[in-house]
């Protein structure tokens, strides 16, 4: 029998060779199809805004983070949303265990990044953690200016509301769900989506979570018949 030997020093196919393959690609395009993986888009001029994220959706997330590189993440609140700690305070063990997992993440690429605390976020356990500096925890609502246009993030309309900008990003809660104000000004409720703004031509594209998280989200079980 023949061995076959694999020569040494071979480099690995690029990401971009990777999906140029036709087998590799249509996997790929039927994963984004069915929500399980992120669309190819280059967000290098973007922001990406989320918000509510639970534990079940970090590997997600980090697929996304690789694929995109958006110029900018904000995040508008409760990090590990399916840890209740307003309703639960007796669960900050596993708030601090599953908080770092979500850090890691943005500590992964030296992503600079804005996360805004929510109402299920510990902030003296937040503002201990050693995290990278390009990371901004932010434990009031606040106002910046990326490229051609102003943005004020909160975890709630109200925290938006009463002095809004061009962009306005907030979770917690789908009673003020994504819309144009009056005067022309965006919201953007980062529980409905994933949205990309780009920071110079001010388009917005909505990517959708994947499947599952409204359920973590709400803490619902699937019950087996």
């Amino acid at each position: 029998m023949t061995t076959l030997r694999i020569p040494p020093n071979i480099p690995k196919p690029t990401l971009e060779e990777m999906r140029a393959c036709p087998i590799i690609k249509q996997f790929d395009d039927l994963g984004i199809w069915f929500g399980i993986n992120p669309p190819c888009i280059d967000a290098r001029e973007m922001v990406l805004h989320i918000s509510d994220t639970p534990q079940t959706m970090y590997h997600y997330l980090r697929r996304a983070l690789r694929r995109l590189k958006p110029a900018w993440i904000v995040h508008t609140g409760d990090f590990v949303d399916n840890v209740k700690l307003e309703k639960r305070p007796g669960l900050i063990d596993l708030y601090r265990k599953k908080y770092k997992d979500f850090f890691a993440i943005l500590d992964e690429e030296d992503y600079g990044a804005i996360v805004v605390t929510g109402n299920h976020d510990d902030v003296p356990t937040l503002l201990s953690y050693r995290h990278n500096p390009s990371v901004q925890i932010w434990t009031t609502p606040g106002s910046f200016s990326l490229g051609k246009f102003s943005f004020r993030a909160g975890h709630t309309y109200e925290d938006v509301m009463t002095e809004p900008a061009q962009y306005n990003l907030y979770g917690h809660n789908m009673v003020h769900p994504s819309g144009v104000g009056a005067n022309g000004n965006m919201y953007l409720n980062g529980l409905q989506a994933m949205y990309l703004i780009h920071i110079y031509s001010g388009e917005v594209t909505a990517i959708p979570y994947p499947p599952g998280t409204d359920d973590a989200r709400l803490q619902r079980r699937r019950v087996s018949l």
